[in-house]
């Protein structure tokens, strides 16, 4: 009979874990808990974080939630939940509660959590789907085929141009667009979402090109000036991005 010191001990072992999480602990990085398992809190130091968060950074995000939808029924689903569809493909809209809707067609939608709380009406929407009762509409599992990482800065839109053929300028590629591309031949979703001042761009990619794509992302940020940084100083500029000016 499983005892509650075993659920503990089970539920410990069920955590996620980054696929980067070996190569955080390798650099010297500082973890901590989240909600969903252990996570970068500083990459090299507070001051440092910090300041790569406002030039040139990226942040492992591969443990926050996310979520899929597809199928002609997909938006009229997620609107059954409150969750605000974008106006078409390739557009993002950013609700309250901090979820970031994307929709990548006309019928496919991905559900990213920016904020380490979560959102209740995505949880929700994916809890309630089933085969049978979801009519055109089918969940696709982005936690487990997909991660994500957050490159994020001044020079990041630069930086990001030099390795996709996307043209990134503010004027060119706006707030909540999205771009799916090639990065060294392996297919990204780019989706920006500026935090204030500071642009901030979404990268996901299929969960086993993480490796890859961080060693290729954190050479160019090196060469930048920039480096990896943790969650710690990544929230701080979200919180200041939504406090009141």
């Amino acid at each position: 009979m499983m005892t509650s010191a075993d659920s503990n001990v089970l539920e410990t072992l069920l955590r996620r874990r980054s696929p980067l999480y070996r190569l955080h602990l390798s650099a010297g990085a500082s973890m901590i808990e989240t909600e969903l398992g252990p996570g970068v809190g500083i990459y090299g130091s507070e001051a440092a974080d910090r300041a790569a968060a406002a030039q040139l950074g990226m942040v492992d995000l591969c443990l926050q939630a996310r979520v899929g939808f597809k199928g002609a029924g997909s938006a009229d689903y997620l609107q059954s939940f409150s969750i605000e569809v974008p106006t078409g493909p390739n557009r993002a809209r950013l609700l309250s509660d901090g979820l970031l809707v994307n929709q990548l067609s006309f019928d496919e939608f991905l559900l990213l959590d920016t904020l380490e709380q979560g959102s209740k009406s995505a949880r929700a929407a994916s809890r309630a789907w089933t085969m049978d009762e979801s009519k055109r509409c089918y969940e696709v599992p982005r936690q487990d085929s997909h991660g994500c990482l957050a490159i994020l800065g001044v020079d990041a839109a630069q930086t990001l141009a030099s390795l996709i053929s996307v043209d990134l300028r503010p004027d060119q590629f706006e707030d909540l667009q999205i771009a799916q591309t090639l990065l060294n031949e392996v297919s990204v979703i780019l989706i920006r979402q500026d935090l204030g001042l500071v642009p901030n761009f979404f990268l996901l990619a299929d969960i086993s090109a993480m490796e890859y794509l961080w060693a290729v992302l954190l050479d160019a940020l090196q060469v930048g000036g920039g480096a990896a940084l943790g969650l710690e100083a990544f929230r701080v500029l979200q919180a200041a991005a939504k406090a009141p000016s």
